[in-house]
């Protein structure tokens, strides 16, 4: 490893009046062929670090900046964003929002295009890179056929062909499987090996555990504490909790709900039969699935990338018709287009679902009545999802993290009595997991019936009291759960040949 690649003097930067995510006297040191992890809580100041190494402060994000940040030897306030734009490459949590093109090719070869590469050597380059991460299989692919996983590997593709020194990724692993996030490490673990140096903003740490040269533990703006390798290796669960870290080890993981009553009736409240769903008649996503719930349980919904999982909680709500299949609530057959009377669905996305002007108008608009009739029920999820203090923002202004939240909120105002939440704790951090967790949990024991989509393993092991596992588009198995022997099941369901190694 060289010289410093990056280097913060005293940097301090601040969103004009807001204080979240501002940073306070920063100093440290990137060198080449460094991995460096930034984790902490969300609004300790990570993203904020990742924009000052890319540029998009202060050339897009307005602010006041002090002190100096210098990245490749230059002060990022005197390069040009196109001139960064060729050394740095960005790969957000959510990669779409920096996609241009509707085809994988032409998106790969866009910002060759841009910097004016000659046709000849820009086909050579985007070969090469989809050759060198292995991915010829997404070449000229419809982008919106892509799953998350695949688009991810689109947008390091399309930064590859620029051949950049440095790597930042902000979130990566948010909004991906297990499976996803292996191939991910993979990924990672080659660009490392290639000489780049690679900065990777994340909550979920267990990926990068081998790979990591230094971890900046962030809280409030400041580094808070720095770790080498052999201080991760050494970290115990009382230093994990004391910082309010996610894990670094899935092996760690043990199930934690202790009040899980079993709830044992011969009808089972909700119930689906025969379940059969295809786009074409060529292509069947799920296939004659049988599940059911009661109320008072939390029904884990697992399974792979790609088996039918958000398909089929869609199909529950109402959101999708199923070729074949029947439903019954409570012992009483319902038709499909019934079933959003009683059950609500929330996506993985938020901005799929977010339609208001403000926190509060978006709780009111999920409850369907007035602010007088409601107000008792709005203030009750609000305070239960810890989002008081930006009741009143608009909800596309909020992080990820806490969007995701509001939607939780508002699933809670709904007063449906049944609730389906696909990958509610995507890109949270360990506390907000927890605020969700306890959430979910104060709902089941108030006799909500919920299903989570879920692949986050520390999240099930505080909430779930059942387990359906999908695999090969259909309900392979049941469990209830009590203990962690039963836990393990999902844990090695999950895990099964995805080479994940501690």
């Amino acid at each position: 490893m060289g010289d410093a690649v990056i280097d913060f003097d005293n940097v301090s930067f601040s969103y004009g009046t807001q204080t979240e995510g501002s940073l306070r006297n920063i100093n440290f040191k990137v060198k080449e062929g460094e991995f460096i992890l930034l984790t902490g809580q969300s609004g300790s100041g990570k993203t904020t670090v990742t924009r000052l190494i890319n540029g998009l402060i202060p050339h897009f994000f307005e602010g006041v900046l002090t002190g100096t940040v210098k990245v490749l030897g230059s002060d990022i306030k005197t390069i040009t964003p196109g001139e960064m734009g060729k050394n740095i490459a960005s790969i957000f949590q959510n990669p779409r929002s920096q996609f241009f093109t509707t085809n994988s090719t032409k998106e790969v070869a866009f910002a060759l295009e841009n910097y004016g590469i000659d046709r000849d050597e820009m086909i050579d380059r985007v070969n090469c890179a989809f050759h060198d991460l292995e991915a010829e299989n997404l070449m000229d692919r419809d982008m919106f056929s892509l799953s998350s996983g695949e688009k991810q590997k689109i947008a390091i593709i399309a930064a590859k062909t620029l051949n950049p020194k440095i790597y930042v990724f902000d979130e990566p692993s948010a909004n991906l499987d297990i499976h996803s996030i292996i191939k991910l490490k993979k990924i990672m673990e080659w660009l490392k090996k290639q000489g780049h140096t690679v900065i990777v903003s994340e909550h979920r740490l267990f990926y990068l555990k081998n790979l990591v040269d230094k971890c900046l533990i962030m809280k409030d703006g400041k580094i808070d504490r720095e770790l080498k390798k052999n201080d991760i290796d050494n970290l115990n669960d009382s230093d994990i909790r004391a910082y309010k870290l996610r894990t670094f080890k899935l092996s760690n993981i043990k199930y934690e709900l202790k009040d899980n009553l079993i709830v044992n009736k011969q009808n089972a409240d909700f119930k689906v039969e025969n379940l059969s769903f295809s786009y074409d008649v060529n292509h069947s996503v799920l296939s004659n699935c049988n599940l059911e719930g009661n109320f008072g349980e939390t029904v884990a919904i697992v399974g792979h990338n790609g088996n039918g999982k958000t398909t089929l909680g869609k199909i529950m709500s109402g959101l999708l018709k199923a070729r074949s299949g029947q439903f019954f609530i409570e012992g009483k057959y319902t038709k499909q287009k019934n079933l959003y009377k009683s059950v609500y669905f929330v996506m993985q996305d938020a901005d799929y679902q977010l339609y208001s002007d403000s926190v509060v108008s978006e709780l009111m608009l999920s409850s369907m009545n007035s602010i007088k009739q409601n107000d008792e029920k709005i203030e009750n999820a609000i305070t239960l999802l810890n989002i008081s203090s930006f009741r009143n923002r608009h909800p596309q202004s909020l992080s990820g993290g806490q969007k995701q939240r509001v939607t939780i909120a508002a699933a809670i105002a709904s007063n449906k009595k049944i609730l389906i939440f696909d990958e509610p704790t995507s890109g949270l951090d360990y506390e907000n997991m927890k605020i969700v967790s306890e959430a979910i949990n104060a709902l089941r024991k108030k006799g909500i019936l919920i299903f989570v989509i879920s692949h986050d393993l520390e999240f099930l092991s505080r909430v779930a009291t059942k387990a359906v596992f999908i695999e090969n588009n259909t309900v392979s198995k049941r469990i209830n759960l009590k203990k962690s022997d039963e836990f393990e099941t999902i844990k090695r369901f999950l895990l099964q040949s995805e080479g994940y190694e501690e």
